[in-house]
């Protein structure tokens, strides 16, 4: 979220949306979205508070009188009418007045728990501000507007991109290198060589990186730890996933996979099913021909199913590409795990990531995806078949 007071972009976007206001809402720090909305920085903030932003005129908060000092510093450069309340009365009183003769206004809520990621507002709290006679609506798509990338953003995610694609290359040349000397390679071997490349380019993660042998790639978020570090034998799979980037700048995503030894017909079927999947989703995000998250994953998913994998594709196509974080806060591609109905917006980075995971067998393949008004581009390079390990060709 970006880092200035946003009341005056906040107004534009409730205008465009058809609003009456954003009723934006926090306590302790439960609502994660207006302490970057509004840029509220190190400020003590231990009461309840509602800023009203309305469609036009000037925006209200309603803060209580203890912490007078800190809102008036926080908002120090906007024109905010500052309505101080003591009692639960007097919230409630002032909360009423503010909201007299609005319809309707948004706050971060869906219906019927929907999209989680932007449900925080709690159910008292909406049948508080319900009473006082408003429609509450979700702010889902406003919040989305205020994730656009910026050119720095984009600057930055090629350098992650960069750092992360030669920390796969040297992680996948290791394993060759290691099956064709016959010397033990393990998981936490790969790990350990990407943590310092990425390292090595100045790139931060919140998770290290999965690397998955066998059967371990099928369990979609394996991390290997001292217990479960597997070596690699011949015959089994490898899946590599890893994300880093720049802090405070859009993280780089990416899983590409192997086989030891010449993949055998029914890995090459699962690859290809995966494959097929992910372009078919590229092809629909770069010709602009949907409109919202769920469309995406619903044709991904039609494609695996239709070749007898749908059981087997147990997650959503892809996330919004977070920073400090790989997964963000904008549209997921998902008619899985939710209906995710928001609007997949200009300047908002996306991973499409379909997996397949049969036990003995996992393959996932993610390149990353900045929407445009003209469509998309994909901003990592595609697999284009699995690496073939430990064999003298690799092609």
């Amino acid at each position: 979220m970006t880092n200035t007071s946003n009341i005056s972009a906040i107004q534009t976007a409730v205008r465009a949306a058809g609003l009456d206001g954003w009723l934006l809402y926090d306590f302790r720090g439960l609502n994660p979205f207006p302490a970057g909305l509004i840029n509220l920085g190190q400020g003590i903030l231990t009461r309840r508070w509602f800023l009203l932003v309305p469609a036009t005129g000037k925006a209200t908060l309603i803060h209580h009188r203890i912490e007078a000092t800190t809102w008036r510093q926080v908002l120090a450069d906007e024109a905010v009418d500052f309505r101080a309340f003591a009692s639960h009365q007097e919230l409630d009183d002032l909360l009423r007045d503010t909201l007299r003769g609005a319809r309707s206004v948004a706050m971060e809520y869906s219906p019927n728990g929907g999209l989680p990621y932007v449900s925080y507002v709690d159910a008292g709290t909406l049948e508080h501000v319900r009473s006082c006679g408003v429609e509450v609506v979700s702010s889902a798509d406003l919040l989305q507007g205020f994730l656009a990338w910026s050119a720095q953003d984009r600057a930055a995610h090629e350098e992650a991109v960069s750092g992360v694609i030669h920390a796969k290359d040297c992680a996948f040349e290791l394993i060759h290198r290691r099956l064709v000397e016959h010397q033990s390679v393990t998981e936490l071997d790969v790990q350990q060589l990407i943590e310092t490349e990425l390292g090595a380019r100045g790139l931060t993660y919140d998770h290290a990186a999965i690397v998955a042998f066998g059967s371990h790639a099928s369990d979609g978020h394996y991390a290997p730890n001292p217990q479960t570090n597997r070596a690699l034998e011949m015959g089994q799979c490898v899946l590599i996933d890893l994300w880093a980037g720049i802090r405070d700048r859009p993280m780089a995503d990416i899983t590409w996979v192997g086989f030891a030894g010449e993949p055998t017909a029914e890995y090459l079927q699962v690859w290809e099913a995966v494959r097929d999947a992910r372009d078919l989703a590229i092809k629909l995000l770069t010709a602009g021909s949907v409109r919202q998250g769920w469309e995406v994953d619903r044709a991904a998913r039609d494609l695996i199913t239709s070749r007898g994998y749908g059981v087997a594709f147990r997650h959503r196509l892809g996330h919004s590409l977070g920073r400090n974080a790989a997964h963000g806060q904008g549209v997921h591609l998902d008619d899985w795990e939710t209906h995710d109905t928001r609007r997949l917006l200009p300047g908002l980075g996306v991973t499409v990531e379909p997996g397949i995971y049969l036990g003995h067998i996992g393959i996932r393949s993610e390149v990353n995806v900045l929407l445009a008004e003209s469509g998309a581009m994909v901003t990592t390079p595609a697999q284009h078949e699995p690496y073939r390990l430990g064999v003298s060709v690799q092609r």
